[in-house]
Order: structure tokens, then C-alpha cells, then sequence
């Protein structure tokens, strides 16, 4: 798995997410997407939260669960 390299952008983890049926993902889920460990994913992911790009929510203490808001349009995404 690519370590420290940007292999795929910010915009194509939020477009997948937005594209795919599911509603929500894991960490694992998006990182075996993208050929990512899921410690680079969770930084990612967290950056994007930080950004109000994707939101999450903690059910227990072992998962964590990602989404994207479908109703924001990808303008902000350019940023």
C-alpha cells in the first residue's frame, strides 16, 4: 500500500462516497478502496471533517463511520 504519496485526491474520496449506494463507510471500507492503510485513510478523513467535506460518528468505541452530506454541491470541493 502507498505510504507518505498522495495516491488519490481529496475530491475522488468524496466523490466516491457520494457516488456509492451505501450510506456510510468504515475507515477500512474507504481505505481498501483507495489502496490506502487505514491509518492514512483516518488521517485523511479527519482532515476532510475538519473541512465539513464528510462527518462522523463514534457508536462505540471500536467504530467509527463516515458519510458525506449529498445535499452540498461539489463547488466546495475546489477549494
Amino acid at each position: 500500500m502507498p505510504q507518505g504519496e498522495k495516491t488519490v485526491t481529496d475530491t475522488e474520496i468524496v466523490q466516491w462516497m457520494r457516488e456509492t449506494p451505501e450510506p456510510a463507510f468504515t475507515t477500512a471500507e474507504i481505505a481498501e478502496k483507495f489502496d490506502m492503510t487505514a491509518e492514512g485513510m483516518r488521517g485523511r478523513l479527519e482532515a476532510l471533517r475538519d473541512g465539513k467535506q464528510v462527518y462522523r460518528k463514534k457508536p462505540t468505541s471500536r467504530t467509527v463511520i463516515w458519510w458525506t452530506d449529498s445535499d452540498h454541491d461539489d463547488s466546495a470541493l475546489s477549494a
